[in-house]
């Protein structure tokens, strides 16, 4: 799929998907224009024992799943400075968020209270569109973990 799209003065024109994983939204803002992807949705079971308590005497694995939890590993299509801005505008204001996205293991829209993982961001690399040198950051990645 071949997508283009404007950003002020700018006019890019990306040769893979925008959005694969689904849209997602930070306190109410969607941020699934800047994803592509790479973006991914993670469900994990908290288990309430760990280490040697995790097997009986007869070696048999116990597993007591207490709850169940979502990691979101967001990443970008290359973004211009301004867009970047945008991207962390919500992410970055307070350590614990508001997420909704499509769940894809559920096929229901998912809200889950999340804090801020890892974050990532490459260099500004120049970059031809349409001939024009623009320059823009090489994918973002950010970690958006269920409390």
């Amino acid at each position: 799929m071949i997508k283009t799209f404007t950003n002020g003065q700018y006019v890019y024109t990306l040769a893979s998907p925008a959005i694969v994983v689904s849209r997602v939204k930070v306190n109410g803002q969607d941020i699934s224009k800047y994803l592509n992807d790479q973006s991914k949705v993670s469900w994990y079971d908290v288990s309430k024992n760990s280490g040697r308590e995790t097997t009986n005497a007869n070696g048999t694995m116990v597993l007591n799943v207490i709850n169940q939890k979502y990691r979101l590993d967001l990443a970008t299509r290359p973004l211009t400075q301004d867009e970047l801005i945008d991207f962390y505008k919500e992410i970055g204001k307070a350590p614990k968020s508001t997420v909704e996205f499509l769940n894809p293991f559920t096929g229901q829209w998912k809200t889950i209270k999340c804090y801020r993982g890892d974050r990532s961001a490459q260099t500004l690399l120049p970059r031809y569109v349409e001939g024009e040198l623009v320059q823009l950051y090489n994918g973002v990645g950010q970690a958006l973990i269920e409390l």
